[in-house]
């Protein structure tokens, strides 16, 4: 019994977060129930994220101007609230399903247009979808856990109005009350709970919160109080469950915890189906048909699955594919295969000229892991290439392989390269594999003096025994003309001296 309540403390703020949405959502999806919104909530989250990328591309940062991002996406959720209670019609028209389905069409559009716009795009999207309920503390949830209390009383004071406006509209203007002025006042309130929600639990918890707890307790109870009770309930247990499954597994806790709700769902209609079906027997009969239906589907679903591929021949075909990532990931599991290492090195080396500088660099770093020296003059050539990231890699490389051959190459693209500091780590590394050669050349750097003249004269004094006093320039010169057909490497100090 312990062990199923026992939970780590990073996972408490976690659960009392999910507890704490549960409160407010359940109710407000019974309003939204009401009022045949159902896709209200996804608009409104949706346009609290359109908000949140919009402070971003403006030039706030997540995680450090919290407050400025949280005041835009705000604002974009309240201009989002008068939209939805402007476009109420009566006799309904145009449904307001089908406005609020355009305007959440529209917002996530927009959202992916501006996300374009940031190097960070793909993984904003993916944070505004999922949330970062793992990372949620405890100031946070305090935080939320007040503005909902707040907001909630604001309901309980005016749940009267509220409820009248919800369930009979036509009723509620006949009796005198600004429906849209109530409306309005709804929609910001939703919004205060949607903007702090969609920042903890992402858009598609926060919309599932909203409906399925609502949807599942109005097919088991008629009266209001009831199918809260219900729905609170039933959410909390499904929380407790969902963030326990994912500590346990290591699922995303967020689409976890959705497709358990989804599963009370299914539950709920069972039940509410065998409550309301005139011949008991009949209703189970229809009930196993449709578990057979369901089987068979899931069934013919793996039946028809591709079959399992040869694993090298799958890293191989993932080698070729037209994705840099599918790329980069097989060049990490080539060296799985060490009995065929024959036949995958040659297609190793062919990546070294990939169109992809992140592939070229995963290419180097696996073949100075190998330390097969057969793809040095393979190399060579990248000592040229347009990415300094990966020049920096084949340095590293020749470093590791220590084959001395490159060392003329190494040389001669020094004495070539307009780069300062890329100059100096050339000449380097040519003194690590331990060819005298690159002295003169890191002598001539430091004689153009700048910036780096200094740094050339520091890190040529690394390899060299005796030392020279900083900026001792004249010395080192004469210490290199009386010695330099006398100078000797030690490879284990990897520093030249006179014999």
């Amino acid at each position: 019994m312990e062990q199923i309540f026992y939970f780590p403390e990073t996972m408490i703020w976690p659960l009392l977060a999910c507890l704490v949405l549960t409160g407010i959502h359940v109710y407000l999806g019974v309003h939204v129930i009401a009022r045949k919104v159902i896709f209200v909530d996804l608009a409104l989250a949706q346009i609290a994220a359109l908000g949140t990328v919009t402070g971003v591309l403006l030039g706030y940062e997540v995680g450090k101007d919290i407050n400025q991002l949280y005041l835009y996406s705000l604002a974009f959720t309240f201009f989002g609230a008068f939209v939805f209670s402007m476009t109420r019609m009566r006799g309904e028209k145009v449904p307001h399903e089908a406005i609020i389905g355009i305007v959440y069409a529209v917002a996530f559009a927009t959202t992916i247009l501006v996300l374009a716009r940031s190097p960070l795009g793909p993984l904003e999207l993916d944070r505004i979808i999922k949330g970062e309920l793992l990372w949620v503390r405890s100031n946070l949830v305090i935080k939320t856990a007040v503005l909902y209390s707040v907001v909630g009383a604001f309901h309980y004071i005016f749940r009267k109005r509220f409820i009248a406006i919800s369930v009979h509209p036509e009723k509620a203007e006949q009796d005198g009350i600004n429906v849209r002025l109530w409306d309005f006042l709804f929609y910001m309130s939703f919004g205060f709970v949607i903007t702090s929600s969609v920042a903890i639990a992402g858009v598609f918890l926060v919309f599932s919160y909203l409906v399925i707890p609502a949807v599942g307790a109005m097919l088991l109870a008629e009266k209001i109080s009831t199918r809260l009770i219900i729905g609170w309930v039933g959410g909390a247990i499904i929380s407790f469950i969902g963030v326990k499954l994912s500590w346990h597994t290591g699922l995303p806790t967020s689409p976890l915890i959705v497709c358990l709700l989804a599963v009370t769902l299914v539950v709920a209609a069972v039940i509410r189906y065998l409550r309301v079906a005139p011949n008991w027997r009949r209703a189970v009969l229809n009930l196993l048909a449709s578990a057979v239906v369901f089987g068979l589907f899931c069934a013919g679903v793996l039946f028809f699955a591709k079959r399992e591929e040869d694993p090298y021949e799958h890293t191989v075909h993932m080698l070729e594919s037209k994705l840099a990532t599918d790329r980069t990931v097989a060049i990490g599991k080539l060296g799985s295969f060490p009995d065929r290492k024959n036949e995958w090195l040659p297609l190793l080396v062919k990546r070294l000229s990939d169109d992809d500088a992140e592939v070229r660099k995963a290419a180097i770093v696996e073949i100075a892991d190998l330390k097969d020296r057969t793809a040095t003059p393979q190399l060579i050539p990248l000592l040229h290439d347009p990415s300094s990231d990966v020049r920096d890699k084949v340095l590293k490389a020749f470093r590791v392989l220590g084959d001395t051959s490159v060392v003329t190459s190494l040389i001669t693209s020094g004495n070539q390269e307009e780069d300062p500091e890329m100059k100096i780590e050339i000449l380097e590394t040519a003194l690590e594999l331990g060819d005298a050669r690159a002295i003169p050349a890191f002598i001539e750097t430091i004689n153009a003096g700048g910036l780096f003249g200094g740094d050339a004269f520091d890190q040529l004094q690394r390899h060299l025994d005796p030392k020279f006093k900083s900026g001792d320039v004249a010395g080192l010169k004469k210490w290199w003309q009386e010695n330099r057909n006398r100078i000797e490497f030690d490879p284990q100090t990897k520093r030249f001296g006179a014999r």
